[in-house]
């Protein structure tokens, strides 16, 4: 790792570790931190005609005063894009930056594999391949996969982002075919000319135009069975997209992923048993580990590639921390920490509750020396007025947070997606008041 103003998170860990642990929670460490736009669903050529307007609304970024904005794209897509496609998007996002100084945020998609916009060159077709999906049951002998037999194809991943939608299938993360692919992707589409051009940056001075690589988006395995009272899926009105949900997709899936770790029901049980615990809870556990496992490894990635802990961001739902419910679609709060990254979450008074206070117990539960967290997606919706983002922007960086995310930046403003580009507008008072020091 390269020292200088990119690596001050890391200058405290050289002498007494190998392997990242985070700082001590004792001592202040000085680091940028970023209100990032992110603009949902925009492909990203049609960004760089916003960033005059953030200018207008927000002014010059002042990198002397460790507060800036910045601007996020969604993706490059990992499993759905052409290497060269992300290559494409990550350079002009790159030039993006420089030529307006505004920092730029990858949210970079490894899950939720919804779209093709950006691309749909990928060389490998994951869901084409039993092996690199997700099923609802182990194989019967004489199935080349959990209810193949049954049901006759793989379960499709259904979700719900205003309206239901659903793609091919969901991948297993446990899988060594997909994991390799996956990586492969990730050196080559994102962190080769990520890297190139952030070492560059760093010998100008001006390393701090990454405001970060978020790693997943909401990392989780779905569940849609009774189990899972978040979802609350209608067996009598069930989603549509194409065709109706079919009642035997609405269970929990992972068991894809159970068997690449060696599972089948007979060993789920028995282990179970000797743990003293059901089958479902070992289920789980075996599961959240494996949402965790599948995070650090691209972390791990990023980080060996030359991209500074702080600005490498996981991301799962804080949800867990609000309710108490814990289950693969919303995953316990320690599945997004790890040694190369800092943990990031959904967080939002409306579309995504959180506790703060418990969140950040069950991060140093999991990392003592962790101090950071990321908001890697939010929203204006509930903190659209002034006042309520001041208190907002206060709660979250003054415990923690390095940036905070509000999606939904482009019109019209709906339930979810409030934010109003116009100088009026209580959230961008609430910016500008953040990036003046005022609070």
């Amino acid at each position: 790792m390269k020292q200088g103003k990119g690596c001050r998170l890391l200058c405290c860990l050289f002498a007494a570790l190998t392997v990242l642990g985070g700082c001590s929670s004792q001592e202040e460490k000085d680091l940028d931190r970023y209100i990032v736009l992110m603009y949902t669903n925009k492909v990203y050529q049609e960004i760089e005609c916003y960033l005059p307007e953030m200018k207008y609304l927000y002014g010059e970024n002042d990198p002397e005063s460790g507060r800036m904005y910045g601007f996020g794209v969604p993706g490059p897509m990992l499993l759905t894009q052409s290497v060269e496609e992300m290559k494409e998007q990550v350079g002009a996002c790159l030039d993006m930056a420089e030529k307006e100084n505004i920092p730029v945020y990858f949210q970079v998609d490894d899950v939720n594999n919804y779209t093709t916009q950006f691309g749909g060159n990928a060389e490998v077709k994951f869901y084409e391949d039993p092996e690199m999906c997700e099923w609802i049951a182990f194989p019967k002998e004489g199935e080349s996969y959990g209810g193949e037999m049954q049901y006759g194809e793989l379960p499709q991943y259904w979700f719900n982002w205003g309206n239901w939608r659903k793609a091919k299938a969901f991948p297993n993360l446990a899988s060594d075919k997909l994991k390799n692919y996956v990586v492969q992707q990730l050196k080559e589409g994102v962190l080769e000319p990520l890297a190139s051009r952030l070492k560059q940056w760093e010998k100008e001075g001006r390393e701090y135009l990454l405001a970060g690589l978020c790693l997943g988006w909401e990392t989780h395995i779905p569940d849609y069975s009774d189990d899972n009272p978040l979802l609350k899926i209608d067996k009598n009105s069930p989603p549509y997209h194409g065709r109706e949900m079919y009642g035997w997709e609405m269970a929990p899936y992972g068991y894809s992923a159970l068997y690449s770790l060696g599972y089948d029901q007979e060993r789920l049980d028995k282990e179970a048993g000797e743990q003293g615990i059901s089958a479902d809870e070992l289920r789980k556990e075996l599961l959240y580990q494996v949402i965790h496992d599948y995070s650090e490894l691209l972390c791990k990635t990023a980080w060996e590639a030359g991209i500074p802990r702080e600005k490498i961001f996981t991301h799962t739902v804080s949800y867990a921390s609000y309710c108490g419910v814990e289950n693969t679609f919303t995953p316990p709060i320690w599945c997004a920490v790890n040694d190369y990254s800092i943990p990031g979450y959904t967080m939002s008074p409306v579309t995504c509750r959180y506790d703060l206070k418990a969140m950040k117990e069950q991060i140093a539960a999991a990392d003592p020396d962790m101090q950071w967290f990321a908001n890697a997606e939010g929203y204006a919706a509930g903190v659209n007025e002034e006042a309520d983002a001041d208190a907002y922007f206060q709660e979250l960086f003054d415990n923690g947070a390095i940036v905070v995310t509000a999606f939904g930046y482009a019109d019209p403003p709906t339930r979810y997606f409030t934010f109003k580009r116009t100088p009026e507008f209580g959230y961008n008072i609430a910016v500008n008041k953040w990036l003046a020091g005022e609070k």
